[in-house]
Formats: C-alpha cells, sequence, structure tokens
C-alpha cells in the first residue's frame, strides 16, 4: 500500500500514531497548495440535458433538451441490419426533422440515413452516438413517402434501404444552393411585386364642363340610343350566334374516363383505378395531355412512359398546350437531376413526367398517375429489390389515394388479373365503326400464299411488295423485324441444330452480306464450323436482321429514302423520316412521324413467337400493336400486313377487333398451370451450395412448391444454380416475408458465397 493511503491516514485521532503533538498531526491533513478536482460524475461524458432526461450517450458531445432522440433509418446497410436506429440529437442538428437526410457513424463508417421522428425517450438502455450531421433541411422522404417505401419493400422480400436508394436521387450541393436561390427570389417577388409605373393624378379628375364638351356628350349619348335601338330591332329578325361546340378529343369515345377524373384526389370515398387499351386512332399523348389538362390547379400528376422518346412526345404536346410540367428522368446528369427533383419536392412544378426512376417523385398534391404501356420490360427494375414501376404506383395509390390510370395499345396479363379480381375498372370506347379506329389489318393466309405461287411462301412475297408500294403513294412505310444485325441466327441446314461457338457456346451469326462466320461474344472467326449432331457444313439463316432487310428494299425501291432505326443504328427522330421513306425497325425503335405512316409491313412473325419465353406470344402481340398504333385509320388509307403463320391464336388476335378471346385463353391456360398470375413465384439464383444451404434454413410457408436447385447453363454459369419457389398468391407476404427473413438469417451468420432473391421475375419460365 503506498504511503499515507491507508485507512490510518484517513482517520484525525488526537494521538499520532508515532506519538507526535497534535499540532504537528494536524498538519498532516492541512489544505494541500493544488485544489482538488470535484468528484467525478458517475457518467463523465453525459451532457446536462441528458442526465436531466435519464438518456444515456457516448461522452463528448451534448444533447438538446427538447426531443434529444431521433429514429434513423440508414441507407445501403446488410440486410439484417435493415431497421431503425436511435441516435442522439446535437445542438448542431436540432433542426433534424422526419424526412430529413442525416449523416451518422455506423460501424465505423459515415453512412447515410433518414430521420423518422424525434422521441422524448430512447427504446432501448445503450449509449446513443450523436448524429454527425444535419445534410440538408429538405423534407426529401415524408412519411407517406416512407410508408410506400417500406411497402415495396415487404411485397418485393427486398431492405427499405434498398428502396431509399432506388426512390433519392444522390444530392448535389451545387444544384441545392442554386434552386434554394431561385426558391427565394421568387418568394420574394410573390410578397413584394415590381413597382409599376406612377400614375398621373390628374388622369383620374373630371374633366371642368364646358360648352364644347358638354354638346359633344349630348352627341354621344345620341348615338349610343340609336345604336341601341337598331340592335333591338335586328334582334327579332336574325337569331344571335352562338358558340362553337368543342371538338371532340380522344379520350371522350372512353365514357368512365371522365368520371375517373372527377374522382381523382378526393380525400373521401373510393379511390379510382383503371385500364384503357387504346384504339390505333388515339394517341397515348393526346389522351393523355387532355386528361392532365381537366385536372384543377392544386391537384399534381405524375406520368411514367417506358422510354425518354415516350416522354419528349408528351413533353412536346403539354408545351404546345402551355402546361408546365418537369422532366424528371435518370439520362439527365447528377446536378440537373437532382435541381429538378428540388423542384418538384417544393412545389414549383405540379406536374412530372419521367420514366421507371420518377416513379418516388415527390409530386406535391398527388391527384393522378399514369402509366403508359405497362407490359414493356424496361419498366422493370434492374437493382435490388427488383420493384416493378405497376408494384411502386399501387402503393403509392393506396398510400396517397391518387388516381391510378394504366394506358396501352395492347391488353397485358396481370392488368386483367387486376381487372378479373376487380381491382381496376376496364374502361371501353363507345362503339365505332372499325375504319375509323384502326388500320386495315390483314395476315399472310394460305389464300394469298397459294394465289402468288412459290413466291407467296417466301420471307418477302408479292404482296408485301405490293403493301409497300401502295403506301409509298400515301406517306412513309414502316417495316418492324425482330432482330437487328444482318444474320443474327444461324442454323444447319439439314437437321436445323442452332450454330454455336465451340469456345464460349454462344450463336454464331454473319457480319455481312460477304462475311463469315463469328462469335458476337468473343469474337472467334469459325471457318471450319460442322454441326455437333449431324457434322454437316451447310447452314442457313433462322433470322433476317434490319441491315439484311434494309439492304433487299433497297433493290426493290431504289428511289425510295430507306431509314434504319435500333440495333446499331441510332434512334430515328421523329422529325427526321421523309414523307416517302421506308423505315426498317426493330420493335421499340420505330420514330412517330408527325402525320403518322401510311402502311406497315409486320415480318418474320414466326420467329418473334418462338422465343424461348413463356409469355412469348403476349409479348409478340404487345410489340406489335404498338407498332400498328403508329399507322393511320382504314378511312385515311392505312393498311397492316403480317407475314407469318396466319392460323397462330396471336396473329388471329391481331386481326380481329378488340377480341377477348386470347387472353382469355391465355389467362385459362396458366390457371390450369399455376403459372403467374395465379401463383407468387420467387427466384433464387446463386454457388449451389449457397442456394441449397439457403433452401434448407428458410422457413417457407406450409404449401410452397420448391422446383430445383438444378446447374445453370453456359459459359459464365459454372458452379451456379437455380431454384424456384411458388405459392398461392393470396398467401404471398407470407412467402415475401419468409425469404426476407432468410436473406437476413444468411446475412447476420455471413454466409459464404453469392445469392440473389427476387419475387416475379420476367422470365422464371
Amino acid at each position: 500500500m503506498r504511503p499515507g493511503g491507508g485507512a490510518q491516514a484517513l482517520t484525525t485521532s488526537r494521538t499520532a500514531a508515532a506519538g507526535e503533538p497534535e499540532e504537528e498531526q494536524a498538519s498532516l491533513f492541512a489544505a494541500p497548495a493544488v485544489p482538488v478536482p470535484e468528484p467525478a460524475p458517475s457518467d463523465p461524458g453525459r451532457d446536462t440535458a441528458a442526465r436531466a432526461s435519464g438518456l444515456r450517450t457516448t461522452a463528448g458531445f451534448a444533447v438538446v433538451d427538447e426531443l434529444p432522440v431521433a429514429s434513423v433509418r440508414l441507407v445501403g446497410v446488410l440486410p439484417h441490419l435493415d431497421r431503425p436506429f436511435e441516435y442522439a440529437v446535437t445542438p448542431d442538428t436540432a433542426a433534424a426533422a422526419a424526412g430529413m437526410r442525416v449523416r451518422v457513424r455506423f460501424s465505423g463508417r459515415d453512412t447515410e440515413g433518414i430521420v423518422l421522428g424525434r422521441h422524448e425517450h430512447a427504446s432501448t438502455d445503450r449509449a446513443l452516438a450523436p448524429l454527425h450531421r444535419l445534410v440538408s433541411e429538405d423534407v426529401v422522404v415524408p412519411p407517406p413517402m416512407m410508408r410506400v417505401v417500406e411497402e415495396v419493400a415487404a411485397r418485393c422480400a427486398g431492405t427499405v434501404g434498398d428502396v431509399l436508394r432506388l426512390a433519392l436521387p444522390p444530392r448535389h450541393a451545387r444544384a441545392e444552393k442554386s434552386d434554394r436561390a431561385a426558391a427565394e427570389k421568387d418568394a420574394a417577388q410573390e410578397v413584394d411585386p415590381p413597382e409599376t409605373a406612377p400614375r398621373d393624378s390628374t388622369a383620374d379628375e373630371p374633366a371642368p364642363d364646358t360648352p364644347d364638351t358638354a354638346e359633344a356628350a349630348e352627341a354621344a349619348e345620341a348615338d349610343e340610343a340609336d345604336e341601341a335601338d337598331d340592335t333591338e330591332g335586328a334582334a327579332g329578325t336574325a337569331a344571335v350566334p352562338t358558340e362553337a361546340p368543342p371538338e371532340p378529343r380522344p379520350g371522350d369515345r372512353y365514357p368512365g374516363l371522365g368520371a375517373l377524373l372527377s374522382r381523382a384526389g378526393s380525400a373521401t370515398g373510393p379511390v379510382p383505378r383503371a385500364t384503357i387499351t387504346l384504339d390505333s386512332a388515339d394517341p397515348w399523348t393526346t389522351v393523355t395531355a387532355d386528361a392532365l389538362a381537366d385536372l384543377g390547379p392544386e391537384q399534381g400528376a405524375l406520368v411514367i412512359a417506358p422510354d425518354r422518346r415516350d416522354v419528349d412526345r408528351l413533353s412536346r404536346i403539354l408545351t404546345e398546350r402551355g402546361i408546365g410540367h418537369e422532366i424528371l428522368a435518370g439520362t439527365e446528369g447528377p446536378e440537373k437531376r437532382y435541381r429538378t427533383f428540388r423542384r418538384i419536392l417544393r412545389g414549383a412544378t405540379r406536374i412530372v413526367l419521367g420514366n421507371r426512376s420518377a416513379a418516388f417523385a415527390p409530386v406535391q398534391g398527388l391527384a393522378l398517375v399514369i402509366c403508359w404501356d405497362e407490359g414493356d420490360d424496361l419498366l422493370e427494375e434492374p437493382r435490388a429489390p427488383y420493384p416493378h414501376v405497376r408494384t411502386v404506383l399501387q402503393c403509392r395509390s393506396h398510400e396517397e389515394r391518387c388516381a391510378l390510370l394504366f394506358l396501352s395499345a395492347s391488353d397485358s396479363v396481370p392488368l386483367r388479373a387486376l381487372t378479373d379480381a376487380g381491382y381496376l375498372a376496364r374502361l371501353d370506347p363507345v362503339p365505332a365503326p372499325v375504319r375509323t379506329v384502326r388500320p386495315h389489318i390483314v395476315a399472310m393466309d394460305q389464300y394469298l400464299r397459294d394465289r402468288e405461287g412459290a413466291s407467296g411462301r417466301s420471307r418477302l412475297p408479292q404482296e408485301a411488295m405490293r403493301v409497300i408500294r401502295r403506301g409509298l403513294e400515301r406517306g412513309p412505310v414502316l417495316v418492324q423485324v425482330p432482330r437487328s444485325g444482318y444474320v443474327p441466327a444461324i442454323a444447319c441446314t439439314f437437321c436445323g441444330t442452332r450454330a454455336q461457338c465451340p469456345h464460349c457456346a454462344a450463336q454464331l451469326s454473319i457480319a455481312g452480306r460477304s462475311g463469315h462466320l463469328h462469335c458476337r461474344v468473343c469474337g472467334r472467326r469459325e471457318d471450319g464450323y460442322r454441326c455437333p449432331e449431324c457434322d454437316r457444313t451447310q447452314v442457313r439463316a433462322m433470322v433476317i436482321g434490319s441491315t439484311r432487310t434494309a439492304e433487299e428494299l433497297h433493290r426493290a425501291f431504289p428511289d425510295s429514302p430507306l431509314r434504319v432505326a435500333g440495333g446499331a443504328h441510332d434512334t430515328l427522330a421523329d422529325t427526321e423520316v421523309p414523307s416517302d421513306a421506308i423505315v426498317v425497325a426493330t420493335p421499340g425503335a420505330e420514330p412517330v412521324p408527325p402525320e403518322r405512316f401510311a402502311a406497315a409491313l409486320l415480318l418474320d412473325a414466326d420467329a418473334m413467337l418462338g422465343r424461348a419465353a413463356f409469355d412469348a406470344d403476349v409479348e409478340a402481340i404487345r410489340r406489335w400493336r404498338n407498332a400498328i398504333a403508329l399507322v393511320r385509320t382504314a378511312e385515311d388509307g392505312g393498311e397492316v400486313l403480317i407475314v407469318g403463320t396466319a392460323t397462330l391464336p396471336a396473329i388471329r388476335d391481331l386481326v380481329a377487333h378488340r377480341s377477348g378471346a386470347f387472353f382469355d385463353r391465355v389467362l385459362a391456360d396458366r390457371q390450369d398451370l399455376d403459372l403467374p398470375p395465379f401463383s407468387r413465384v420467387a427466384e433464387i439464383v446463386g454457388d449451389k451450395d449457397a442456394c441449397r444451404l439457403f433452401l434448407e434454413s428458410t422457413e417457407l410457408p406450409d404449401g410452397t412448391d420448391v422446383f430445383g436447385p438444378v446447374d445453370l447453363e453456359g459459359p459464365d454459369a459454372a458452379g451456379r444454380a437455380r431454384a424456384v419457389v411458388r405459392l398461392d398468391p393470396r398467401r404471398s407476404r407470407e412467402l415475401a416475408d419468409a425469404l426476407r427473413g432468410g436473406v437476413s438469417a444468411r446475412s447476420a451468420r455471413k454466409a459464404r458465397g453469392s445469392l440473389r432473391v427476387r419475387l416475379d421475375p420476367p422470365d422464371v419460365f
């Protein structure tokens, strides 16, 4: 024990331990020269406010007196950490409120988070770390939007942090600063409008009565009385002219659309949700612009289209009509996109156009959401948790009570299922003559082939040439082919086996007229190809690409301008289509001329229907109807020829007008086979061991069908497997929760190997 440190050294006995006098003994207890510090509290790092509220915090910072606890949802954390965390609010971050961006220290790193709310007391007894920094005082995620994000994550078996990463554009400080200055300038102009030129005070004073002015006034009154008498006399003999009735709009043909718009944004009653399959004579851009014009000045609207060109077409129409709007697209730069995001956030504009990335746009007073061509694969999010735009818009319609409208040129299986379930209302048009609402559509049937002879069974029969020739007399002609390139797919002439690269197993193709067989993946040239099945060397083209088609048409019509769109060729602007041109395009790359196409030719219909997908026929109809929608009506001379097997149900559905027989048959077949949408399907893809262990450790709901895992095929599929699970759609939330829990448990135990879980994959079968 150190000297003077024992229990005796702390006593004040009147007798010294060694017999020393009392005075000498008292000097030992005199006050020292250096002041002794006060005893430290039990928690030296706690602030006075923290101690007063009983809040435990880490050392070295102060907390605010009012609502010192902030609940924060972190962005981009591991699945098992996808939950709210609590942090202490410091004086520097006292302005933090629900929906604001903050930075916190998490696991030793500076992490972005969204404040969920402020509380008086913490829900844990652990010491709280401080909010590191308040990024911005903008409420980027309002509480309704946060609930939408959480619902999307729950439906897709994903994490809230991943959905927030999809919903929020990266912050750009310069864009925020410039937009904040613009907002302050606009607010100042509203409060203090610019002063006008001073008025002359004598201008309002009456002129003095003089003899001349009195006589002039009496003469003017007499003239006015005479004119009034003449007018009254003429009224008895001639009818008063009336205003001309307004011109009919394309949307007026759909009676239910007006009722939907009248209920849009209503705070009470049922929320209107509907789908419209438009006739070819009704452009979706015009119908959408008319619907937006009917909204009130305080009502907001969001329009989602698959492609940026569709957004630009609608934007041009709105600009011509003087309707203010903003475009929020992923193709813009970070600065411009964030500036647009802030303008939408502060309500500078209430009409927003965009593609997939704009589904979470924070539109103020959202009353109407319109989605064009819901079946396009561009509306499927390729990033986790892979939500479809349809799912996001459904969640927003439920949470924000906004009307939901799906527009398309062709019906789709998911929308048809939602209509049959009563979720969507189907708005059909008023009956009208077929010639006035769509072009004349003909399939290359057996009669036309037999009448033509041997050329009737070729890829470009004489009937197709006649359609092109007649169309060029009236305007441009569209030729749609399934694939780009020259000859993108090769097969053996004898047995029909696809020609594949012996090195990487990719498809072999021909790049030009005198080109050789080569691989598009590894670039290897294959001069001595032999079929692995029959050992023959002769090959034939399975599909003719757009380049080869354009070459053949140029030889047949040398005097007509020729344009190619899609694939290796760049997109063709709408204004770059000559009035007498032939446009060869792949599906989705077709331009829209101002006066529409005079004719259209749909080639290789059998090849498009022969894709290795269970929904190849439905997708082919969607692509064909989108092309048919660009052609003039039969009343204006528009015609369409489909070159394929005319007896196939998909081709027969094109020829029939508004027939639901094909989709009724598709839904019946899928119900018999338990295919979507009559089952909820999830796909698990990853390393073999990871996929197997995931299925073994995850507690799937009772009655779940598990298929696999099976090994994947392909050059990059070594050691990878795929499994599919299926459950009744009425129990889809149970399946999503089970998969979400399995992913979280796998993340918590740091399991090896890569794994991806996706609900409702587009190409599962």
